[in-house]
This record gives C-alpha cells, structure tokens and sequence, in this order.
C-alpha cells in the first residue's frame, strides 16, 4: 500500500528533480520506462516535428490575439468584430489541441504494452507535483 502512493512521488521527484539539460535525451524516463534509444531518437524526432506543426498556428493565434487586444483598447471597439476574433481565437485554440493530441497519439504508439502501464504514475506524479512542492515548501516534505 505504502509503495503504490509512495512510486508515483518518487517517479515525480525524479523527473522534475532534474533542471534542464542540454542533452535532449531524457534519461530517467529512459530508465523508466525502459525505452530503447531507438523510442527515445523517434520521441525527439515526433516532439521536434509537433513544435513545426504548432508553430504556424500558435504564432497565427499569438497574432489574433494582439489583434483583439488592439481592437479591445481602442475607444469604441466594434463588436462584431471583437465577436469574430474572439471566435477565431478559439477555433485556432481548438486546432492546437488537435495537433497535440495527434503526436500524443503517435508517442504513445511508439510505446510497448509493458511500457504504456507505466504511464499512469507518471501522470499522477503531473497532477501531484504542484501540491508536492508546495508541501516541501511549507516544511511539510524534505525536497529531493
């Protein structure tokens, strides 16, 4: 009992324990999941091409949003076309989602069955490390 609530901690100690290294290989999920260099090379390879496709659109949305934000402070602003942009901010909101969505489709089929159950601390130790850090923050958890 003690182990199943204590491995997702230490699975997000770990991970987040680490700063950022120049090195774009994560090793310990390496070691976690017991990736081959070969998922680890097509992971990176998958990554780099999601930035590729999300750039256009998140620099396209970056844009509308300077846009309305022009349109919002000058005196008067028209409503319909606030209306307009605010709905294309969404619809390219949506369309970064579906972007992301569909590389995290295509990682997690790089993974093996063994490795995919796995996955699920990993997520809790996402959900947790906030609440993790500011418990060690406030004494209450030594920080790894």
């Amino acid at each position: 009992m003690f182990s199943r609530f204590l491995m997702p901690f230490l699975a997000g100690a770990v991970l987040f324990a680490q700063g950022p290294s120049p090195n774009p290989q994560p090793p310990d999920v390496k070691v976690f999941l017991n990736l081959s260099d070969s998922q680890v090379q097509s992971l990176v390879q998958i990554q780099q091409q999601k930035g590729q496709a999300l750039q256009p659109v998140v620099q396209q949305a970056a844009q509308t949003q300077q846009k309305l934000q022009q349109i919002l402070a000058a005196p008067n602003p028209d409503p319909a076309t606030v209306g307009q942009l605010v709905i294309a901010i969404a619809a390219l909101g949506q369309q970064i989602q579906q972007i992301a969505a569909s590389f995290q489709v295509q990682t997690f089929n790089l993974l093996q069955d063994d490795q995919k159950e796995k996955l699920p601390p990993l997520q809790l130790a996402l959900v947790l490390h906030s609440a993790a850090l500011q418990a060690a923050t406030l004494g209450l958890l030594n920080a790894p």
